[in-house]
């Protein structure tokens, strides 16, 4: 009788526990956004050597902001315990030092409007929007939440699966180098932004909008810097991670979120 009076009560307090941390997880499914800040520097280095693995029109570039010292921090979480060696050449690769005009804040502020709306009913932000049809945004929203759930599951693991972990000094002989994963022997390797580009490219292929697919950057429990996909579904921000085998809401994970790229543009803001 005792024993199984504490099995119900357990039971109890687990489905309790459970409640709560869904509800806390519920009352902020959308990432808050903060102030403008500079891109991170190995994304503005990707986008221009490589515009379209970047994602971004020509026109885009400027609002990428001037690359200083305190914004190179590198994403370089694959966790590992230590990396091992692949023997490629260094690439030959090397990003423009030139400086652009940092974003305004009013610029940003256009941005904040909501999930659907920032995508397609900002008319002030045709200049520098992805230019794709609003029908095809609508149609994302309009998807059961079940059928998003499971193409975003499936490619996340898939590209967990098919590339290989490696940081990009191993790969590049750079501390810091944004690119889809790279081909070594016939296998893909990469590191954290790596995975999140090459799934943002998978779930463009599959007809996900651009505009609801952003990068982000975060510092892990272990205190690595961290870059991830986050996709807008109509419930909220989802984190596709290489860490993590499932699409998981952005408030569930562990880490210090640092900024995001507002999606499907050069411009980035902080976490509120």
């Amino acid at each position: 009788m005792f024993k199984a009076r504490n099995i119900v009560m357990g039971l109890i307090g687990a489905a309790a526990l459970m409640t709560s941390v869904q509800a806390q997880a519920g009352d902020m499914p959308f990432m808050p956004r903060g102030h403008g800040v500079v891109a991170p520097v190995g994304f503005a280095d990707l986008c221009r050597r490589d515009i379209e693995t970047c994602g971004l029109s020509a026109a885009q570039l400027a609002f990428l902001g001037a690359q200083t010292r305190h914004n190179r921090a590198p994403t370089s979480s694959v966790g590992l315990a230590s990396a091992r060696t692949i023997e490629v050449s260094a690439t030959s690769d090397s990003a423009s030092d030139a400086s652009v005009a940092l974003v305004s804040v009013e610029k940003i502020e256009a941005f904040k409007i909501g999930p659907v709306e920032d995508f397609v009913a900002a008319g002030q932000l045709r200049d520098i929007a992805p230019s794709e049809a609003p029908k095809m945004v609508l149609a994302w929203y309009d998807i059961q939440e079940r059928d998003q759930m499971k193409l975003l599951n499936k490619i996340n693991q898939q590209v967990n699966r098919a590339v290989k972990k490696a940081n990009d000094s191993d790969l590049y002989g750079q501390e810091e180098y944004w690119a889809l994963p790279r081909l070594v022997d016939g296998k893909l390797y990469g590191d954290c932004e790596d995975f999140a580009l090459e799934k943002r490219r998978q779930l463009i292929a599959a007809g996900v909008p651009e505009s609801a697919l952003s990068l982000a950057v975060a510092v892990t429990a272990r205190g690595e810097g961290h870059a991830v996909l986050m996709v807008s579904t109509k419930s909220g921000d989802w984190v596709l991670d290489n860490l993590t085998p499932w699409a998981t809401p952005w408030a569930d994970l562990n880490y210090h979120w640092v900024q995001r790229q507002v999606p499907g543009t050069g411009l980035w803001t902080s976490i509120a």
